[in-house]
């Protein structure tokens, strides 16, 4: 059994070189779909001596939130592997080599995910609670349109997508009830660290007021919360918990 990975990615030095050295070993195939970096993630990809890595640059949507399924079924559909995992690019095995355990006949699986907060190159958080504890992908098994699945908490309007045909044109929410997903889902041990919110300030808020107006919040309304949520702010309020972690060595090079 080979599997791969399916990343879309956009400007993402601090993050890329790391998400390399840390999945190739372990993965046999990895594709990224790039949306027209110019910081030298591109280059950085193109370095890579691993060969498993492929990249499809100039891979642009007109409208991100229109297309973003459409690519991610096309990112998808370029891997020849068995098992696909979909990534981000600041998505880090903790233990690799939970892989090995997953079964041959496996359709979904879920792995238990840690998220972080902070400004890159000072304190880092792990947001303890207020994110979701795992995560889940439908694996395609040589079937490209089987399609692949993600779930998260906060925002769930946009991040809870279904890829392909697995429930047609709607949209369900399950989140970490499993027991209801189409397909049984292999609980596997895996565990990433997803730094999604180490991110500067100005990008954090950013972030946050896109993902306010895509679940219609008011404009005024907005401005008016954006700044006060907790992984904006990074203090513990709204269902939220922070810890302080030790700083990565990635991030601590690339902040220097």
């Amino acid at each position: 059994m080979t599997i791969g990975s399916f990343c879309l990615i956009f400007n993402e030095k601090a993050w890329i070189k790391a998400h390399l050295k840390a999945w190739t070993k372990h993965l046999d195939e990895m594709v990224f779909f790039d949306g027209g970096s110019t910081d030298g993630t591109l280059e950085i990809l193109e370095a890579d001596k691993s060969g498993k890595v492929r990249v499809y640059d100039k891979m642009t949507p007109k409208n991100l939130q229109q297309d973003y399924t459409d690519m991610s079924n096309a990112a998808l559909r370029c891997l020849g592997t068995d098992i696909a995992l979909f990534l981000h690019p600041d998505m880090f095995p903790e233990n690799p080599e939970a892989l090995l355990d997953f079964p041959d006949d496996m359709i979904a699986g879920s792995f238990k995910i840690k998220s972080y907060a902070g400004e890159p190159g000072e304190d880092i958080y792990e947001i303890v609670e207020g994110r979701v504890k795992r995560w889940k992908d439908i694996y395609r098994l040589k079937n490209p349109d089987l399609g692949a699945h993600y779930h998260g908490f906060y925002g769930a309007t946009d991040e809870d997508i279904y890829f392909s045909e697995i429930t047609g044109t709607e949209h369900e929410f399950f989140g970490e009830d499993f027991e209801k997903y189409p397909y049984p889902v292999f609980n596997s041990d895996l565990v990433i660290r997803h730094y999604s919110d180490v991110r500067p300030y100005a990008r954090r808020l950013e972030r946050m007021e896109r993902c306010l107006a895509n679940q219609g919040t008011k404009p005024d309304i907005i401005k008016h919360v954006a700044p006060k949520h907790p992984r904006v702010s990074l203090q513990n309020g709204g269902g939220f918990t922070f810890e302080k972690v030790d700083t990565p060595s990635f991030l601590e090079k690339e902040s220097k």
